[in-house]
């Protein structure tokens, strides 16, 4: 149903409908740059890499809202800062959740989107890999939001990492998403 996605107050936000992974009511044509929104922010780890934009397709409003079950598509757009060519880049998804079974619910867990670890993304790049000093790269990558997101409540922080070759991070961040 898109209708409700679009339309203020068309549903009930559920008590148990929480922050998580950056996307989507599927809205075609709707895309919001979400690297300068509140609640978005780099990681404190070391990076080789200077992210630029970070935007969602599908999503009308911040935080995006994301639908168990469903897809979204993000785009990040950065670049490299080392003085080499990178052969090959792979991204980790991670989730900062809040689950009742685990701690009581009261400290975020860091937790690994299904499927979503060590993920290639040569074949989600433009321009292809490899990666060149100093040339923006885009990534483009769809992501379902996985059933297990039902369990979730509280505040939950989307980690995205993404890796080079020699095990470097080249662009990491966190951003919040509603699912529900």
């Amino acid at each position: 149903m898109v209708r409700w996605c679009s339309q203020r107050g068309a549903t009930k936000v559920v008590p148990w409908a929480v922050m998580m992974v950056m996307v989507w009511c599927v809205q075609p044509g709707l895309t919001i740059r979400v690297d300068d929104k509140e609640g978005f922010g780099l990681c404190n780890v070391p990076q080789v890499g200077k992210l630029q934009t970070v935007a969602v397709k599908e999503c009308s409003k911040w935080p995006c809202l994301a639908q168990v079950g469903r897809s979204g598509t993000y785009e990040v757009t950065f670049t490299q800062e080392t003085e080499n060519v990178i052969y090959s880049i792979e991204s980790s998804i991670y989730v900062w959740v809040k689950l009742p079974f685990v701690h009581g619910g009261r400290k975020p867990v860091r937790v690994v989107m299904p499927g979503e670890k060590g993920k290639d993304l040569c074949g989600h790049i433009s321009p292809p890999c490899p990666l060149r000093p100093g040339v923006p790269t885009t990534i483009s990558k769809s992501i379902t939001i996985p059933l297990q997101a039902r369990l979730a409540q509280g505040t939950v922080v989307v980690e995205f990492t993404v890796m080079d070759e020699q095990d470097r991070v080249l662009i990491c961040f966190r951003a919040p998403v509603i699912v529900v």
